[in-house]
């Protein structure tokens, strides 16, 4: 019997465990640890923002969900790993203590380093969480003119809400953008290109932007924050009277000890999404130190590599399963603007643009779909 320990419940956790389970004989045992109970499809955040959807309606019970599965769910935080010893140290409310494992999966998603631009907390807004998402939202009913900014601080690494944001705001103020009481600017680090991972996607994008009377700043990498004030390494003063910022992303510095992680504290692994300098242990989704954003299309493809490689390892077998590092992304503009991204970050002769209402549909479609299989 193998016992097989899942560090955190995102897209990435929740998938690695689901198939696991679905593969595995039953004597096997698969832990999953997670702060919380609750899953949460962060692709809808911005319709929740934008009062489109409830909070009910993107997220579901995940110890329930996994329990239908037989994989045992833990709440707590991880506290320290001893790979000599395969025990892993978690306090929480229904577990304080250590957890073995034979195989241990490194899930537990980015960190939020607002503390890196001074001034984030106190004065900027963003969409990464529940609470966060609904308090923007109320900010935009209420808000009546002037500025708003949108946009990624460096190393932000997740451009898609950035843009539906920015048309999500377009399509609420048509009225009053047309009437010049309320602007909105969308602010990139470096290019619009870096931002993809590569993706040369700027003359579609771009067009979409001006025809929806967005404007667009490239170069600005936002340093500091003063109140209705954004500041940049390159000098810039941009005006604003509503911010809502893609924090920059960092692992988790527990890890740091283990010599497993990049000067950011994301975890080195292979192409086959083993931890490089531990035995048996993967790490998928955000936590990975690999290049371009991080989207949960990718979290979701590495959990499905690094699963299928553990039950190799569990047969005797050799890996034999690689995870390619892609896009698959869509853009929803709420109408004809809607982009389909295709793109092969470490080899960019996979390219597919395509334009068009129906991939607004395709993508509300396609959460729902996931949402109801995985619930």
């Amino acid at each position: 019997m193998a016992k097989i320990l899942i560090l955190g419940g995102g897209f990435a956790g929740l998938i690695a465990a689901k198939r696991l389970a679905l593969s595995l004989d039953p004597s096997h045992e698969v832990t999953l640890v997670s702060p919380g109970r609750n899953f949460t499809f962060y692709p809808a955040l911005v319709h929740l923002a934008f009062g489109e959807c409830t909070v009910e309606d993107i997220s579901f019970d995940l110890a329930n969900s996994l329990k239908e599965l037989g994989v045992r769910f833990v709440r707590g935080e991880v506290i320290r790993i001893n790979p000599e010893r395969q025990k892993a140290e978690i306090v929480g409310d229904d577990f304080d203590g250590e957890l073995g494992y034979d195989y241990l999966i490194f899930a537990m998603g980015r960190r939020l380093a607002t503390e890196k631009v001074p001034g984030f907390f106190e004065h900027a807004q963003h969409l990464l969480g529940v609470n966060a998402a609904l308090k923007f939202g109320e900010l935009v009913r209420n808000f009546r003119e002037g500025k708003i900014i949108v946009g990624l601080c460096p190393d932000g690494r997740l451009p898609v809400p950035v843009c539906e944001t920015a048309f999500a705001l377009a399509r609420k103020f048509e009225t009053e953008m047309r009437d010049g009481k309320i602007r909105v600017s969308v602010i990139f680090p470096e290019s619009l290109e870096a931002a993809f991972g590569g993706a040369n996607l700027h003359i579609e994008l771009e067009a979409a932007f001006e025809r929806h009377h967005i404007n667009v700043l490239y170069d600005v990498p936002i340093s500091e924050i003063l109140f209705n004030e954004v500041l940049s390494s390159k000098k810039h003063q941009i005006k604003c009277d509503l911010l809502m910022l893609v924090p920059p992303f960092r692992g988790h510095a527990m890890l740091r000890d283990l010599g497993i992680t990049d000067d950011a504290d994301f975890v080195r692994v292979d192409g086959f999404m083993r931890v490089h300098g531990m035995e048996k242990t993967y790490a998928v989704g955000d936590i990975v130190a690999f290049s371009g954003p991080k989207f949960a299309h990718m979290a979701v493809g590495q959990a499905e590599t690094a699963a299928e490689n553990i039950i190799s390892e569990i047969k005797g077998e050799e890996p034999g399963k690689e995870y390619y590092h892609e896009i698959a992304a869509i853009i929803d503009a709420g109408g004809p603007d809607s982009i389909y991204l295709h793109y092969g970050i470490w080899d960019d002769s996979l390219y597919r643009l395509k334009k068009g209402r129906f991939w607004g549909w395709a993508k509300d479609s396609h959460d729902a779909f996931w949402l109801m299989k995985h619930k």
